[in-house]
């Protein structure tokens, strides 16, 4: 990257992504950082001897020193060009809550009137049982450690829980499933809906990257984030892609203290399977409900989002983020916490 003397390279505070059920890993929020120097070296310093010219006829003195970052690769090349540059190493703790509609596909089912399908049952789709609505819950409590790798590109890592649950709705046309003599044209058994809460209880691991660039007065930053979020049993499995740009000033509030409000647009794709078992109330003249074991995967309706949110640099070891996130079938809001050593 090249940029005239002053110019401050951007420095993108790595938050993650949540897992929305994470999960959300949400993604990371761009901030600016101090200058480095030697009286304030940045974390994991090489020291380099910088040259001075001696006097006429003087003894030559030592060398000065000048501490340098071992991290960013190029750092040093970019402070003796005049760009400030973010301290490397980071770790931020992280709250998401998200809400997002879904699609259902591949519903698998073994149901049984009276009693419960036995466990290893076969699961077939079946066209008498379909899915109605579907939402998902969550909140998402995370760890996320980052590193730059090079002065524009953040490499980042995160392990979280994801708690929440999974609304699924299903019908089942009665007539279809339950033959003559309980169900018959002169009394239909018609329809039953069975909504059914999948419970979410999961371990979430995110690794993700992002680009970015800015001056003294604004920056840009696109971040790439992969989430898995692993359920006990296999119960609610959760895979997610999230890609976000965003954008906006930097406004000094005297000091190290740095505020920067941006917008952007998110891409927030999330894969959920869920499994188990749910039981109707009678639904037959002879007092008996039927036992439903199933098997879904469910994607993001609508992934696409708008971003607006605000990053609050208190110094250069620590910064404040809040973020929300508004799409047509989904919201999320994001707090975080990070600290730079």
């Amino acid at each position: 990257m090249m940029a005239m003397r002053g110019v401050t390279l951007l420095s993108v505070m790595t938050l993650g992504v949540a897992g929305h059920a994470r999960a959300e890993e949400v993604p990371p929020v761009p901030i600016i950082t101090q200058v480095a120097t030697s009286a304030d070296p940045v974390s994991g310093t090489a020291d380099t001897p910088m040259p001075v010219a001696p006097a006429e006829g003087a003894v030559e003195p030592p060398p000065e020193r000048r501490t340098y970052p071992l991290l960013p690769i190029g750092g040093r090349a970019a402070i003796e060009r005049g760009y400030h540059i973010q301290r490397a190493l980071g770790a931020s703790g992280m709250l998401i809550h998200n809400v997002q509609h879904m699609n259902s596909r591949n519903l698998a089912v073994a149901i049984a009137k009276g009693d419960d399908p036995p466990e290893g049952a076969s699961l077939l789709q079946v066209p008498f049982v379909t899915t109605t609505e579907m939402e998902s819950r969550t909140s998402n409590s995370e760890f996320k450690a980052d590193v730059w790798l090079f002065p524009f590109l953040n490499l980042f890592a995160g392990i979280g829980k994801v708690k929440g649950h999974v609304d699924v709705g299903v019908d089942i046309d009665l007539d279809a499933f339950v033959p003559f003599p309980f169900c018959r044209p002169a009394k239909p058994c018609g329809h039953s809906q069975l909504p059914f809460k999948a419970d979410v209880d999961n371990i979430s691991f995110t690794f993700g990257s992002i680009l970015g660039y800015g001056s003294n007065s604004w920056f840009a930053a696109l971040s790439l984030a992969k989430t898995i979020s692993v359920a006990k049993k296999d119960r609610s499995d959760m895979r997610m892609t999230n890609i976000a740009a965003r954008a906006g000033p930097r406004v000094s509030l005297g000091g190290d203290t740095i505020l920067t409000p941006y917008v952007g647009a998110n891409y927030f794709d999330m894969d959920v399977t869920v499994s188990g078992l749910v039981r109707s109330g009678p639904l037959f003249e002879d007092g008996d409900g039927v036992g439903l074991r199933y098997k879904v995967d469910l994607s993001s309706r609508r992934p696409w989002a708008g971003i607006a949110g605000a990053n609050l640099e208190l110094s250069s070891h620590w910064a404040m983020q809040a973020e929300y996130n508004l799409g047509q079938e989904s919201n999320r809001f994001v707090l975080s916490l990070t600290f730079r050593p």
